[in-house]
C-alpha cells in the first residue's frame, strides 16, 4: 500500500480508539473506508471523511493488518 491508496477498516486490533479525542466526529470502525495521508515503517496514517463536505470524520495510525486496499 502507498500514499493517497483508497482503503476499507477490516478489522481492529485493540481498544486504541476505546477513547476518541474530542476533535473527531467519532473513531474508526470495520467497514469504513478512507485515504492513507502518510506510510511509516510499520503502519499508514489513514483519513476518513465526508464525501458530501470534505470533513474529516477521523484520522488515525492503522496497522497493515486492519486494512486492504479498495479496486479503483
Amino acid at each position: 500500500m502507498k500514499q493517497f491508496d483508497v482503503i476499507r477498516v477490516t478489522s481492529l486490533r485493540d481498544d486504541r480508539f476505546k477513547e476518541v479525542a474530542a476533535d473527531w466526529q467519532r473513531a474508526p470502525a470495520i467497514g469504513d473506508v478512507g485515504t492513507i495521508l502518510e506510510v511509516y515503517a510499520d503502519a499508514f496514517e489513514v483519513e476518513c471523511s465526508d464525501s458530501s463536505n470534505g470533513y474529516t470524520i477521523w484520522l488515525a495510525a492503522m496497522y497493515p493488518d486492519e486494512i486492504t486496499n479498495v479496486p479503483r
